[in-house]
């Protein structure tokens, strides 16, 4: 039995090992086109600035390290094109030029996802650059070797772009940050948007909102960036605007393409072709509050998927299956860190729901106790029945108040069972009362008025 799995990094590399795990006379190659086949991506900016010091770091396992699983691992390989009918695959080494057919009797795609480059004029200069893999970050480290740029403009305001930002002023730049729409973190609410922005503002970082790029500018290096009726200086440019699934490949193989643009699965992660699954950041998935098909490319969550799709590959059969998720996600920015959980207003409300919500400023712990430090929260919930929706955090502690919102939406519970969770407290780690049960405390609120005629405000 000959199991190939196209892609690494998480959920290739999990599947594979899985594979091995239950299979350990199967045959297993892995294809890959960067040259190593599993890093942390999320780990990126952080080796920008030298917090994370050495590039190996980042890296899980090397291919020899796959070989003493007797899994073989051919980086710097591309699968061009899959034959379903003949379970024939063909493969290009990148390395060499060379072209050669292989063979599998099941498949798992995991070509995972690529950053988007828009077409603005000036993009093909030195010294504009994206942020993905690996290789990005060396390139990007060289540059800023050789060339020293003091000024730095990053383009987009997301998940990647504040990372980058925080660590680039690490380095001592001064920093920009461009976003084409009115506020930055747009997966949170407007409150934490604020939040974020005054920590960029507070640590000397230029927020431009509401602004599209129109250019680039500059002969060989990038010297500019021209936005509205203004023009920037800079010695750097990092884009990221977001990313993109790579279904290509499958979908010339016959791979039924879902709503959000990724490859569509089955619980299983079974795609519409025989024999053939997918796991990763090219796959959609299921949102386990709304019920609606999403994509939420993220590292946990490509390993989850790698290991029920190994696992799967491996015996044949439906062993696993992969339930959806609630996109639950967390970053830092300087000092504050924000979390996610579920759904936001807009998104709740974009589902159909009617909500509910309640946010407030709590201590992270007593307030009393040395360091204690302030921390927001917002619980959504449903008007019909109560049950939680969404949460999100910008604060000290933001990582525990996303987490055990998390598991309150994985049990689907509703605010009165958050009044009365039973959490953990002393001085050190929290107030007395959780800013959870605060926070569900005022939720109970609301309902209470609407009960008794008067409409809760949101």
């Amino acid at each position: 039995m000959r199991l190939v799995i196209l892609g690494g990094v998480a959920a290739g590399t999990k599947a594979a090992s899985r594979a091995r795990r239950l299979d350990p006379e199967m045959e297993i190659t892995v294809y890959q086109e960067e040259p190593e086949p599993s890093i942390s991506e999320c780990g990126l900016p952080y080796l920008l600035s030298g917090v994370v010091e050495e590039r190996d770091d980042l890296v899980a396992r090397t291919p020899e390290k796959f070989a003493e699983k007797g899994i073989e691992v051919l980086v710097r390989h591309r699968v061009e094109r899959i034959d379903p009918g003949r379970k024939n695959l063909s493969v290009l080494n990148l390395n060499t030029g060379e072209a050669f057919e292989d063979t599998y009797d099941r498949l798992v795609i995991a070509t995972g996802a690529r950053a988007v480059l828009p077409p603005i004029p000036g993009a093909e200069l030195e010294g504009v650059f994206k942020l993905r893999f690996l290789t990005d970050t060396d390139e990007i480290g060289r540059y800023i070797e050789e060339q020293s740029p003091s000024k730095a403009t990053i383009v987009g305001g997301g998940y990647i772009g504040l990372e980058v930002a925080e660590n680039l002023c690490r380095l001592g730049m001064e920093v920009s940050l461009i976003e084409g729409e009115d506020r930055v973190a747009l997966a949170y609410g407007p409150e934490v948007s604020e939040n974020v922005e005054a920590e960029l503002e507070a640590n000397g970082v230029g927020v431009y909102t509401g602004e599209k790029v129109d250019e680039f500018t500059g002969e060989a290096r990038v010297r500019g960036v021209k936005f509205g009726d203004r023009e920037l200086e800079t010695d750097l440019v990092i884009v990221g605007v977001g990313i993109r699934p790579n279904v290509e490949l499958a979908a010339e193989a016959g791979v039924e393409i879902g709503t959000t643009g990724a490859i569509l699965v089955d619980p299983h992660m079974k795609t519409s072709v025989p024999d053939v699954w997918a796991a990763g950041d090219c796959v959609e998935t299921t949102n386990l509050v709304s019920g609606r098909s999403t994509w939420v490319p993220l590292g946990d969550t490509a390993n989850q998927m790698g290991r029920v799709a190994g696992t799967n590959a491996a015996t044949g059969e439906e062993t696993l299956e992969f339930p959806g998720i609630l996109g639950t996600g967390i970053f830092k920015v300087f000092d504050l860190g924000v979390g996610k959980t579920g759904l936001s207003e807009k998104e709740a409300e974009d589902a159909g729901f009617e909500v509910v919500s309640a946010g407030l400023r709590a201590y992270d712990r007593a307030a009393y106790y040395p360091g204690a430090q302030r921390v927001f929260l917002k619980l959504i919930a449903d008007r019909a029945t109560g049950r939680l929706l969404g949460a999100e955090s910008a604060g000290s502690g933001a990582d525990k108040l996303t987490d055990i919102c998390a598991a309150a939406l994985w049990g689907s519970l509703s605010y009165p069972d958050l009044v009365n969770i039973d959490l953990a407290y002393a001085p050190p780690y929290g107030p007395a009362l959780s800013p959870v049960i605060q926070a569900a405390t005022v939720l109970s609120g609301k309902f209470d008025r609407a009960r008794e005629g008067v409409r809760a405000s949101e």
